[in-house]
């Protein structure tokens, strides 16, 4: 019978290993944990960020005159999903990524500011369930945007998992792997309390050039001032010349520009592997949601 070694694994590639198999020799050790992880790692790539959970809408803003909203969960699959809620602070570095919000760090945290319910929730095979945000501002507010992540960790122990696959081992006859897919997710809950809007521009744009059997690219980076976050959509439209239609080329949806950062570079992946001579290019970003009308900057220019 072969053995097992189950994963589980959640958003943010947090593995655990259970059961592990025994290994004998350091040289046969090094090969199966580096094929061990060159496994895990394939399949936490390829999975969908989402798994059979959707969730509308996939952020939240409050304020005074808007300070109630709700979060809906939707369950594709054909188990049901445990998830208990908690708040989490987190920044954006400068690589673009996320990074905790150290203890006692100074930050506008909105979770002291915001109610919510349930606790914790039980979404079953095809059903919809909600969670409802309530902003209940303190006394004596300053003015300024305040931030905090809603986390919808998965109760791994009483729900069922995404996807389950299994592999053997190939250096090892009766070895085979197991990996259970249970993915958390969390979603930015903004207030913003006094603010007007910010100002957003483009300030370089930049062809990458398209790679082996791949799509061109552009480099956009936007600088952001004022104290609110932007959120909008990058487009790009190409006219070949004065007689031709204009085309929609690439397309970047849901576009943040936080507040703690001044600087933001953002890859927009084009339709066509090359652009004709001579044609116009049209980089615009533009504000969806609660910015939904606004134009916060356009760059126009020849392609050589």
């Amino acid at each position: 019978m072969a053995g097992y070694l189950t994963v589980k694994a959640h958003q943010g590639l947090n593995v655990l290993g259970e059961n592990n198999h025994p290994y004998q020799g350091d040289n046969r050790k090094m090969r199966r944990i580096s094929w061990h992880a060159a496994f895990i790692l394939a399949l936490l790539i390829a999975a969908p960020a989402w798994g059979d959970m959707l969730i509308s809408p996939t952020r939240a803003i409050l304020d005074k005159d808007n300070p109630i909203t709700s979060l809906v969960l939707r369950n594709t699959s054909d188990g049901a999903k445990t998830y208990r809620l908690e708040w989490e602070d987190k920044r954006v570095n400068a690589a673009g990524g996320y990074e905790p919000v150290e203890k006692g760090e100074d930050w506008p945290s909105a979770a002291d500011m915001i109610r919510f319910s349930p606790r914790q929730i039980t979404v079953g095979p095809g059903e919809n369930q909600a969670v409802r945000l309530n902003f209940r501002p303190p006394a004596n507010l300053e003015p300024g945007e305040y931030r905090s992540h809603l986390k919808l960790q998965v109760v791994a122990e009483v729900s069922e998992p995404a996807s389950v696959v299994e592999m053997q081992s190939p250096d090892q006859e009766g070895l085979a792997f197991k990996l259970f897919m249970q993915m958390s997710f969390s979603i930015p809950v903004i207030v913003r309390h006094e603010l007007g809007q910010p100002t957003v521009k483009i300030s370089d744009v930049k062809v990458q050039s398209a790679e082996s059997g791949k799509s061109m690219a552009l480099g956009v980076t936007l600088e952001r001032s004022g104290e609110a976050s932007s959120y909008g959509k990058l487009v790009v439209e190409m006219q070949r010349d004065g007689a031709s239609p204009v085309e929609l080329i690439g397309r970047k949806k849901e576009v943040y520009v936080f507040h703690e950062t001044r600087e933001k570079v953002v890859r927009v992946a084009l339709r066509d592997a090359a652009i004709p001579a001579g044609s116009w290019i049209r980089v615009a970003y533009e504000g969806i949601a609660e910015y939904n009308g606004i134009l916060w900057d356009e760059k126009v220019f020849q392609s050589k």
